[in-house]
């Protein structure tokens, strides 16, 4: 049986680490924790506060189970380009009756002789794909999708230019994602109800190559 005054506090743990040079570990917290903000802020404003939180209580488990970092830093923002990834996956699924993440129900709209697929099938056929497709062309999938009207405008001439990328571009590079992702995600329902996948020959059939 653990002794609970053996347990270690995670946010402890997190601030020891943080004291190892010249400031104090609660000043390197609050330093950290502004750029953790400023960084989200440029995905997701509105939950910013609440991600970089998140994040650094992720960092401090991490912290606290022993695990090596050499650049909290550093380490910290490749946890918040996680923490983004995830949120942006379930804000696309709540937001699956917007215009343009309609394409998703298209794509995942049965043969008229078979039955509807089961919704717990797809959510998890959908997870699968964007998990194969990997955290690059997911993201990009999700972030370009996810706006509706003036936002979705904006929010795409943003991506376009963190990408490097013309809208033109982006559009093509986001249909060749689409594209893949549909084709996976019909190809895993179809398999689990013991059908012949969907022909999609026509359809480009892996993600952009990154």
């Amino acid at each position: 049986m653990t002794d609970e005054s053996t347990k270690i506090d995670p946010f402890a743990a997190l601030l020891r680490h943080l004291s190892q040079g010249s400031e104090p570990g609660e000043a390197v917290y609050e330093k950290l924790r502004m750029r953790l903000i400023a960084f989200l802020r440029l995905h997701l404003p509105a939950e910013a506060d609440e991600l970089a939180d998140l994040t650094l209580d992720r960092l401090a488990q991490r912290v606290a189970s022993g695990t090596a970092i050499q650049n909290v830093h550093s380490y910290a923002l490749g946890i918040a380009r996680m923490v983004v990834f995830e949120a942006r996956a379930r804000f696309a699924r709540e937001q699956s009756s917007v215009e343009e993440a309609a394409y998703l129900q298209q794509a995942l709209t049965p043969d008229p002789d078979t039955a509807g697929p089961d919704p717990e099938a797809t959510d998890a056929a959908l997870r699968g794909c964007l998990e194969k497709l990997g955290a690059p062309a997911a993201e990009l999938i999700l972030e370009y999708y996810v706006d509706s009207g003036s936002n979705r405008i904006e929010a795409r001439r943003r991506l376009a230019q963190r990408l490097g990328l013309s809208l033109n571009a982006l559009r093509n590079r986001a249909l060749r994602v689409r594209a893949a992702l549909e084709a996976c995600v019909r190809e895993k329902l179809a398999l689990r109800d013991g059908r012949r996948p969907k022909d999609t020959s026509d359809e480009p059939s892996e993600a952009p190559s990154r």
